[in-house]
Parts: structure tokens; C-alpha cells; sequence
């Protein structure tokens, strides 16, 4: 409800219908039987008054001249890649753009659902954990009951049957490309830092992890693989734990970091445990975040080309607000491997076997 009003939107979420069905429903169109008496049904239920404010051509709401964008993470500079390709892109078709921060353990899925359906906006690009978390029939689910009250955008891993158009860069092609990479370099022990378990992204990073390690006969250890997190910290706590478990056997010759936030973490346990990088410890991140030319050494990363990937979303929201073609499809941005000192391409081949 919108300041205690019920509108059209609450309609379509409580008949699980589209708004123009409602509307159609409202207005004498042709609907199904079945659609109409589910939208009279929820008429009823809420006590809906239509409102004059109805002047849409499509008999929804007046449009905000807003759209929001939900990330994970203020503080990933990776994020506010993403939040400068949506502004910008919002900007220049006349939107403002809103900004929800949905960090984990702050408040639940649902809570965030039920948030953006309380604002209104006119349509929504979702990144984080609304995509990535839990059980793929509750993702669907929430999807859903936003999509019946405006146009949905997901930024990250396609899910079979989804209502929305998506958009991924192929990340799981960035892991391949850099695991090739560093076994044409010679290196036959790679570990892989950072991530959450039972998160979609992570999972499927990891997994083409260990996919890539058996195509290139380096079959993986489990004992390499610490999901430690994403961030600065969870770099270190997961470059921690691996000098401390693997105390007694042989260390990798290289990390793969689930992003660059997570291997400037790496990179300085490393250092300050007396490593050197890359004659120790070769290192890679993922990102191509600003900072990762200017790290001693310069960080080897994928990437991701995340302003695009916001304001491709933007782009697609505004296309479907204007009558476009809104049929569920999944855009693959094509990702780039950024080679630089931090993962011994300079020492040779030879060093790391």
C-alpha cells in the first residue's frame, strides 16, 4: 500500500496477475474468465477505489520518473561501477535513479520486496542477493511478485525460468580464461579464495574452478579452495587460513581470488606473512577495479565491465517502460583478461613447475 491507499499494484500482486491484466479487467477488456474473477476477487478482498490518477495509457499508476537499482555492497568500488553506468545512462533519458543497498543479514529478501513495492518506482535492475540467494523457486518467486507491478532487470547468473530480462557478464569464461592462463605459466597448484558457499555466484565460480582444473589434468585439491567471503577481509582471514592448514604440505603456487576487494586481502597477508608476489605466490582477482594497476604489484584481473552492465540494464528497463520488447532473454557480456605483473607472466614459464 502507498501511504495507507491501496493501488493497482497491490491488485495485481494479490490477483498474481500483470497490472495491465488488471487494468484490462477494469476497463472491460478481453481477459481470460479465470484472470477476471482472480482480479475481482482481489478488488474485493482490499477494498480497492480506483483512483483519477489512472492516466497511464496502460491504466497503471502515474509514473515516478524513477528507477532503482539494488546492490549489495556500498563499500564494493565494483558496485559503484555499476551505480555510474545506471546513473548516467537513467540521467540521460530523464530518470532519477534510487539506490537500495541490500547487504546480507541486514534485512531478509522478502523485506526488500516488500520496500521496493512501497516505492514505486517504475522499474528496478536487481544485483546481489535478491538473484544469488537461496532456493531458485523462492528467487522466482519474488521475482514474480515484482514483475507483476513494474519491468524487472536481473544483473548476474541466469536462472531457468525466469520472467525477466538478464544480464551476466561471463564470468564463468573470466575463471577459464585466467586458470589457462596460469597453467600455460607453468602452474599446477592454484587455490581459490573468497566467495560464500550456497550463494548462486559463488557456487558456479567455484565449480568452474574445479571444471578448469580437471580440462587442464591439474585435478583439484579441496584443501586449495577457502570461501572465506568477499571482502578486504575475507581475503586476509582466507590467506590466513591457508598458510595455517597447509603449514606442513606444499603451498600453491597461485591464488585465484573471487574479486579484486577479496585479493588486495590476499595480497597483503601475503606480504606481511613474508611473501613475495608473484616469485612466491602468483596472484589473481577479478573486477578490473581502479585500484588494481596501481598495487604493488599490479593485480593480473578479469574485466567484468560493470558500468556497461548497469547502464545496459537501465537501457532495457526504459526500452520495456516505453512499449519495447520485454520477452525473458539473458544478454552475456563478453569479459576480458587483464594481464599484469601480480601473476608472473614476466618470470617465465618454467618458474612455477
Amino acid at each position: 500500500m502507498e501511504n495507507g491507499r491501496v493501488t493497482i499494484y497491490d491488485v495485481a500482486e494479490r490477483a498474481g496477475v500483470s497490472i495491465a491484466t488488471v487494468s484490462r479487467a477494469m476497463s472491460g477488456g478481453s481477459i481470460s474468465a479465470k484472470s477476471r474473477q482472480k482480479v475481482q476477487e482481489a478488488i474485493e478482498a482490499l477494498h480497492y477505489q480506483p483512483s483519477t490518477a489512472h492516466s497511464h495509457p496502460q491504466g497503471q499508476e502515474k509514473r515516478t520518473g524513477t528507477l532503482a537499482l539494488v546492490i549489495g555492497d556500498f563499500d564494493n568500488p565494483y558496485c559503484s561501477m555499476l551505480m555510474r553506468g545506471a546513473e548516467l545512462e537513467a540521467t540521460r533519458h530523464g530518470y532519477a535513479l534510487e539506490v537500495f543497498c541490500h547487504t546480507p543479514g541486514t534485512i531478509t529478501n522478502d523485506q526488500m520486496i516488500r520496500r521496493l513495492l512501497e516505492h514505486r518506482p517504475d522499474g528496478v535492475a536487481l544485483t546481489g542477493g535478491l538473484v544469488e540467494d537461496g532456493p531458485a523457486e523462492v528467487i522466482l518467486d519474488n521475482l514474480q511478485r515484482l514483475h507483476h507491478a513494474m519491468p524487472v532487470v536481473t544483473i548476474g547468473p541466469l536462472i531457468e525460468g525466469m520472467s525477466s530480462i538478464n544480464i551476466a557478464s561471463d564470468s564463468f569464461e573470466g575463471v577459464r580464461k585466467v586458470m589457462t592462463h596460469l597453467t600455460n605459466l607453468g602452474h599446477r597448484r592454484i587455490a581459490f579464495i573468497g566467495g560464500r558457499l550456497n550463494t548462486r555466484f559463488s557456487d558456479a565460480r567455484i565449480t568452474m574452478y574445479r571444471q578448469e582444473m580437471t580440462r587442464l589434468g591439474v585435478p583439484p585439491e579441496e584443501q586449495y579452495v577457502f570461501p572465506t567471503g568477499f571482502t578486504t577481509q575475507s581475503g586476509e582471514i582466507g590467506a590466513a587460513r591457508m598458510l595455517a592448514q597447509l603449514a606442513d604440505k606444499p603451498l600453491p603456487t597461485a591464488i585465484v581470488a573471487i574479486n579484486d576487494v577479496c585479493a588486495l586481502g590476499v595480497l597483503s597477508h601475503l606480504k606481511k606473512s613474508g611473501f613475495r608476489v608473484p616469485q612466491d605466490i602468483a596472484l589473481t582477482g577479478c573486477d578490473n577495479l581502479f585500484f588494481t594497476q596501481y598495487l604493488d604489484p599490479p593485480l593480473t584481473t578479469v574485466d567484468l565491465r560493470a558500468t556497461e552492465r548497469g547502464s545496459f540494464a537501465m537501457e532495457e528497463l526504459i526500452n520495456a517502460l516505453n512499449g519495447g520488447d520485454t520477452t525473458p532473454i539473458s544478454h552475456k557480456l563478453e569479459c576480458s583478461l587483464i594481464v599484469r605483473e601480480s601473476c608472473g607472466a614476466m618470470l617465465g614459464r618454467e618458474r612455477f613447475r
